[in-house]
């Protein structure tokens, strides 16, 4: 495991003045904190999504709301679905993009209680159900196929299929269930018997699901890094660690790498302290880096990374501690190229 000296870590955590700090697009974490390769780039929103050019963002203003996008250059929002246009009581929990450039909406009353709509990417109409497909929180998309796999709700099983248009109306097609807890059984000597939750296919040939496996008991609340080959079944967890929280996020374009949230600075019961980590998705060693240290100033957080097609940059939220999982105060750009010069220089 990668390990990072002290003298790395209080340099970081010191940080420095954000050099584009715009009027109006400071987010809720310190902007005299920040380091200047991090940008706040709006100051509300969760749940971010890149477009398949990298000048946009996509995301949710909150939980059960409504999706809006962000332009990477001018930091101008713009609301993209309309509260009238959805069922009362229903709300936008995620947003995806797919392949062709139309938006995958994941729409219900709660987050564990979801259905799929489609926007077409001219958002000259109302989204579009997708019927017969239940979720719950996140799926996997496809950024180069019309493939995806999601969550059913209860957290027990994963199902697949492919997004096809008939007329004009979306639906799923080859529709078929992937992976079942109950199937998991004893992995590296473990036996898991928890929730599961989708969360990227690995790139570039995009044959393995990675995914979620979390464990539950009366003082924790901890996740572990998984692959599963759709081809051969083969199981793999990628973080080895029970007692931290390691939750996959999003994912390097060379299948390399992936983003986590993790606790493994300051573990706690729950994920109060979770940040965003790079964890090398790799059979023989677990070799982790701490990139954002917004925990070190009490009461924040950071979470939900996606990182652009290039490479090069990521977005993630930032989040009050003491808030639910998942909710975030405003969006974040991580400059990784820039990072990885001031790592060099310190």
């Amino acid at each position: 495991m990668k390990i990072i000296n002290v003298l790395y870590i209080s340099l970081l955590s010191l940080v420095f003045a954000c050099s584009n700090n715009e009027p109006g697009i400071e987010g809720c974490f310190p902007s005299d904190k920040l380091p200047t390769y991090i940008t706040p780039l709006t100051n509300f929103g969760q749940r971010s999504e890149w477009s398949l050019d990298g000048k946009q963002v996509y995301f949710v203003d909150k939980a059960g709301g409504d999706v809006w996008a962000v332009d990477v250059a001018t930091k101008k929002t713009r609301q993209i679905t309309k509260s009238e246009d959805r069922p009362e009581g229903h709300g936008y929990y995620r947003v995806f993009i797919l392949s062709n450039g139309d938006l995958l909406l994941g729409i219900g009353p709660k987050r564990q209680q979801m259905y799929f709509q489609v926007l077409d990417k001219n958002f000259k109409n109302p989204p579009q159900n997708i019927e017969g497909v239940e979720l719950c929180e996140g799926p996997a998309v496809s950024r180069k196929t019309m493939k995806i796999a999601w969550t059913l709700p209860g957290q027990r099983q994963i199902h697949m299929g492919e997004l096809s248009y008939t007329n004009g109306k979306p639906q799923i097609i080859n529709k078929r269930a992937l992976l079942d807890v109950k199937d998991m059984g004893t992995v590296d000597s473990v036996e898991y018997d928890f929730i599961i939750e989708t969360q990227n296919w690995r790139p570039p040939y995009e044959e393995e699901l990675i995914f979620s496996q979390y464990r539950n008991g009366n003082d924790y609340f901890k996740s572990e890094v998984f692959g599963f080959n759709i081809k051969t079944g083969e199981l793999i967890n990628y973080s080895k660690s029970r007692s931290t929280y390691d939750e996959p996020e999003g994912i390097f374009p060379d299948g390399e790498y992936t983003l986590t949230e993790c606790d493994r600075h300051r573990p706690t019961k729950r994920s109060s302290t979770i940040e965003v980590y790079k964890l090398k998705l790799d059979t023989t060693s677990v070799d982790y880096e701490r990139l954002v240290f917004f925990s070190d100033i009490k009461g924040y957080r950071s979470s939900n990374p996606v990182v652009r097609d290039d490479g090069k940059f990521f977005i993630f939220q930032a989040s009050i501690a003491s808030s639910d999982a998942g909710v975030g105060c405003g969006l974040y750009l991580f400059d990784i190229e820039q990072f990885e010069q001031t790592k060099a220089n310190n």
